[in-house]
C-alpha cells in the first residue's frame, strides 16, 4: 500500500490543482469580458452624452448668431431705416429712394440692407440663406453668400408657413426675426436665416458608430435623420435603447444608443481575452504538474526512509531540501529521531531515576526553610535563657520575618505590611543604635485594605544598602500612607545620599516602562516591586522616585484598591 500512495497523491494534486486552476482562470476571463462589455458601454454612454452635448451647444451658437445679427440691425438706423423702406416700396420706387439718398450722402459705398446682408455672410460662414418678407407687399427677397440676391419673388406661400410654424428646412437651422418699426412699433416684415446643419451634425454623429441622431422642429418636423433609425419616436419607449433628449428653443435634440450594440466587443479582442486565459490555465497546470512530480519524489523518499526504520536501520538519514516547508521539517525532524532514537532508550531509566531525585530535592527544598526559622527560635530562646534580651529581640524580629514568609498569603492587609516593615527597621535601629530612627503612620481606616506582600521590605533594603550615611546621627525613614479614590498610596522618604534629578528621571522612565536592564543591578528590588505591582493592578500603577527636601530620596507607590477577586489576581506573585 505504500508504493501506492505517493502515485494517489500525485494524481489528486494535480486533479485537484488543475480543477482550481481551470476555474479560476473561467472566472478571471467571464470578469475581464463583463467588465470590457461594462466599459464599453459606459464609453459609448459617455460619447452620447458628448454628442448631445455638441448638438445643442452647435444649435444653441446658430442661435446666438441670429439674435446678434437682428440686434446689430436695430442697432444700425440707416440699414434699418431702408429695410423698412424696402418693405414699404414697389422695386421701381425703392430704387428711386435708395439712388436719392446715395446721392445725397458722402459715403462711395451705400449702406442699405443688402450691404448689410453682405456683413452678416461675410462674419457667419455656416450662414445659407437670408429670407425677407414685407407684410404689406408679400414680397420676398433671397440673399445668398457672394452677394447673389433673388428679389421681388411672391412671399404668401412662405408667409402662410410661418403663419403655420412650418418654416424650417430639413438639413438646416431657421431662426424668424420679426421686423417692426421703430417709430410705431407696427410689424412691417419678418426675415428668416437659414444656417447649415447637415454636414455639422453628421461631423458630430461620426464620433461614435453607435449612437443614432434626430433633430426636430417644433416636436414633428424632422431636420436631421440618420439612416439607421427609422421612428425615432418608437425608440423613445423601448428599454433597450439608450436615449439623450434636449430642447433649445423650439429645436429638440434625440441621440439613441442600441444597448446590446454598445455592450458588443470586437470579435479579436474576444478571442485576445480567451487565448489569453487559455494560456494562464496551461501556464498553470504544467506549474502545477512539475511542483507535483517534485513534491510526490520527496514523498516517496521520506515513506523509503520510514521502511528502512522499520526493519532496524537508524543510521538512514533524508536530505534536507532547503525550501522551509513542512517536508524539510518532516525530513529534519525524522533524522533527529533516528539520532536519538537508540539514546532515548538506553537513558530512559536514568532520566526516570533522575526524576525521582529532583522530586526529593524539591521536598528537600521545602524542609530547609522551615529548619532555619525552628534553629533561629532555639537560639531566641537560647539567648533570652542567657539574659541576652537585645539579641532575642533581634531574633524575633528575624523569626517573624521568616515566619510570614512561609505561612502568609501573598496578599495581606496593609497593617500586617507595616508591621513587618516595623520588625525589620527594629533589626537595623538595633545595629545603628543612636544613629538611626524611624517612623510610621497610617489611618486606621487603611489597615484593612489589601496590599501585596513584601512590597515595602524592598524599597527600605535599598536604603540600607545604598541610601544610608553610617557617619551621621541623624539618619530618617519615614512610611506613612493615605488614598485617594481608589488608588492607595504608600509613601517611604528618606534623608539619605539620594540621587540626581537625571538619574531620577532615567529610573522613573525605565519603572513607567517597566523595562529592566542589565544597569538596573543596584535597584533590583525595586524593579521587582514594581514589576508585581503593574502585574496586579495594571501599568497606571507602580513605583515612581522624587528627591527629597533638603536631602534624601522619596518613594512613592500607588497600588489600585479593589474587592475580593484583587486577592486572587494578587496570588500570581
Amino acid at each position: 500500500m505504500a508504493k501506492k500512495r505517493p502515485r494517489q497523491l500525485y494524481f489528486k494534486m494535480i486533479y485537484t490543482y488543475a480543477a482550481i486552476v481551470l476555474c479560476i482562470v473561467a472566472a478571471l476571463v467571464s470578469y475581464f469580458l463583463s467588465d470590457s462589455r461594462s466599459r464599453l458601454l459606459e464609453s459609448n454612454r459617455e460619447a452620447m452624452d458628448r454628442i448631445c452635448g455638441q448638438t445643442v451647444k452647435y444649435i444653441e451658437e446658430v442661435r446666438r448668431a441670429a439674435d446678434y445679427i437682428h440686434k446689430d440691425l436695430f442697432r444700425s438706423p440707416t440699414e434699418l431705416r431702408d429695410l423698412l423702406e424696402y418693405f414699404r416700396l414697389t422695386p421701381e420706387k425703392y430704387q428711386e429712394y435708395s439712388l436719392g439718398r446715395y446721392m445725397s450722402s458722402d459715403e462711395l459705398i451705400y449702406k442699405g440692407i443688402f450691404y448689410f446682408m453682405n456683413k452678416a455672410f461675410e462674419a457667419y460662414p455656416q450662414l445659407e440663406k437670408i429670407e425677407m418678407i414685407s407684410y404689406e407687399t408679400s414680397k420676398m427677397t433671397e440673399c445668398y453668400p457672394q452677394k447673389i440676391v433673388h428679389p421681388d419673388k411672391n412671399g404668401k406661400p412662405r408667409l402662410r408657413e410661418v403663419q403655420n410654424n412650418v418654416y424650417c428646412v430639413p438639413g438646416s437651422l431657421v431662426y424668424l426675426k420679426e421686423i417692426r418699426n421703430p417709430d410705431t412699433m407696427k410689424p412691417a416684415g419678418c426675415i428668416l436665416f437659414t444656417f447649415e446643419a447637415q454636414e455639422k451634425f453628421k461631423e458630430i454623429q461620426s464620433a461614435n458608430p453607435y449612437a443614432e441622431m434626430v433633430v426636430t422642429f417644433a416636436k414633428d418636423s424632422v431636420i436631421y435623420q440618420d439612416t439607421q433609425t427609422e421612428d425615432y419616436t418608437r425608440l423613445l419607449r423601448q428599454k433597450q435603447y439608450f436615449s439623450c433628449s434636449e430642447s433649445i428653443g423650439e429645436y429638440q435634440t434625440h441621440i439613441f444608443m442600441d444597448e446590446k450594440r454598445a455592450r458588443q466587443m470586437q470579435p479579436m479582442r474576444v478571442l485576445l481575452v480567451i487565448g489569453t486565459g487559455a494560456l494562464a490555465g496551461a501556464a498553470g497546470f504544467l506549474t502545477i504538474r512539475r511542483y507535483a512530480k517534485r513534491l510526490n519524489r520527496r514523498v516517496v523518499l521520506i515513506l523509503e526512509a520510514m521502511d528502512k526504520v522499520t526493519t532496524g536501520d537508524f543510521k538512514v538519514r533524508l536530505n534536507i531540501w532547503k525550501k522551509e516547508d513542512e517536508l524539510d521539517m518532516i525530513a529534519d525532524n525524522f533524522n533527529l529521531m533516528c539520532e536519538k532514537l537508540e539514546l532515548y532508550i538506553e537513558k530512559s531509566y536514568l532520566e526516570e531515576i533522575e526524576r525521582k531525585n529532583a522530586q526529593m530535592q524539591a521536598l528537600q527544598s521545602q524542609i530547609n526553610p522551615h529548619f532555619l526559622y525552628n534553629t533561629l527560635e532555639a537560639i531566641r530562646m537560647k539567648a533570652i535563657c542567657n539574659g541576652d534580651r537585645e539579641v532575642g529581640r533581634m531574633l524575633y524580629s528575624m523569626v517573624v520575618l521568616f515566619r510570614s514568609q512561609l505561612k502568609e498569603a501573598d496578599v495581606i492587609t496593609l497593617g500586617q505590611e507595616l508591621d513587618y516593615c516595623k520588625q525589620y527597621l527594629e533589626l537595623f535601629e538595633y545595629r545603628y543604635q543612636g544613629t538611626f530612627r524611624s517612623y510610621v503612620d497610617c489611618p486606621s481606616r487603611l489597615l484593612s485594605l489589601p496590599v501585596i506582600k513584601f512590597v515595602l521590605q524592598p524599597v527600605l533594603e535599598n536604603y540600607f544598602i545604598h541610601g544610608i550615611e553610617r557617619d551621621r546621627q541623624d539618619n530618617q525613614v519615614s512610611i506613612w500612607a493615605e488614598q485617594k479614590r481608589d488608588t492607595l498610596y504608600l509613601y517611604v522618604r528618606d534623608n539619605g545620599t539620594g540621587m540626581d534629578e537625571e538619574k531620577i528621571a532615567q529610573l522613573n522612565a525605565q519603572l513607567w516602562k517597566n523595562e529592566k536592564t542589565s544597569e538596573n543591578k543596584d535597584n533590583i528590588g525595586i524593579y521587582n516591586v514594581n514589576r508585581r505591582i503593574k502585574a496586579v493592578c495594571g501599568e497606571g500603577y507602580g513605583i515612581s522616585l522624587e528627591a527629597a527636601d533638603p536631602k534624601g530620596l522619596l518613594v512613592i507607590l500607588s497600588i489600585r484598591i479593589e474587592g475580593e477577586e484583587w486577592h486572587e489576581k494578587g496570588n500570581v506573585s
